[in-house]
């Protein structure tokens, strides 16, 4: 099975901060074939379009529960239907000034908290809420060809969507994504801290490297997300068969968080 992984960057420039990583999952091996840049958003969405796979996308596909309530009558249907109605600056000033906004219960999902990530709505220091409100776009115009984890029903005839956090990937393993040793000890890190049975290949020369600055000849930390990304979901589908069991609750959500989905939207 072909798995794609993206690191969805870039608020509101993306050139150069997109990348996809194409792997081959076979049994308990994933093998990452090629590391792709897209200089547009337009490049992703064609690729998306045009392959009938899976996708783990690096960006929040919803925002916490108070506040789609307050703003979008507690629907992810309506979140996703006004990603024309508003504009960049509207969405950046709707919820208020958040800086991070770890582990709080307003700002934050509970998915969110389960993964120590930011609130997918803060501002600072690293604006969350632009990359939300250009993943959303990117969603509302593949509603027609692609179905969207785990919102829509599972078609097998179209790619699917999965959000994923490759930083939180590369924590639980201990290793530093900008880092040559950390492409090489992929493998080994992954049997070591989640699964001794499954397998990572990766050819570290195949990954982009930074072309010119203080980092010339790393990793492109873009890059190296895309790879994590594809990791994340492929050992997802492998260890839980979350492709083939799209509508059941998988092992890893909650069951506060699964019961608080509602698939009609």
């Amino acid at each position: 099975m072909i798995v794609y992984g993206c690191d969805f960057s870039g608020a509101k420039d993306p050139n150069g901060k997109i990348y996809v990583a194409v792997g081959n999952l076979e049994q308990q091996s994933l093998t990452i074939t090629e590391v792709i840049p897209c200089e547009d958003r337009l490049d992703l969405f064609s690729m998306i379009k045009h392959a009938p796979a899976p996708w783990g996308l690096d960006f929040p596909f919803s925002v916490p529960k108070e506040h789609l309530a307050n703003h979008y009558q507690s629907s992810w249907r309506s979140f996703i239907h006004t990603a024309y109605l508003e504009s960049r600056m509207q969405f950046k000033t709707k919820f208020g000034k958040i800086h991070s906004g770890k582990n709080n219960t307003q700002h934050c999902r509970l998915t969110d908290i389960a993964a120590d990530a930011k609130s997918p709505i803060a501002e600072t220091p690293i604006s969350m809420n632009g990359m939300v409100y250009g993943g959303r776009k990117l969603l509302f115009n593949l509603l027609n060809d692609a179905a969207i984890y785990p919102f829509d029903a599972h078609r097998a005839d179209a790619a699917r969507l999965y959000e994923v956090y490759p930083s939180h990937g590369w924590s639980k393993l201990g290793l530093n994504r900008e880092d040559d040793y950390a492409l090489e000890q992929l493998d080994a890190a992954f049997k070591n801290k989640i699964d001794p049975s499954f397998s990572i290949r990766l050819d570290p020369d195949s990954v982009p490297r930074q072309p010119s600055g203080k980092k010339i000849g790393m990793p492109i930390e873009h890059a190296t997300d895309a790879i994590m990304a594809c990791m994340i979901l492929a050992y997802s589908i492998y260890s839980c068969s979350l492709d083939d069991t799209w509508g059941e609750q998988p092992p890893f959500a909650a069951d506060e968080e699964w019961s608080r989905f509602n698939k009609k939207g």
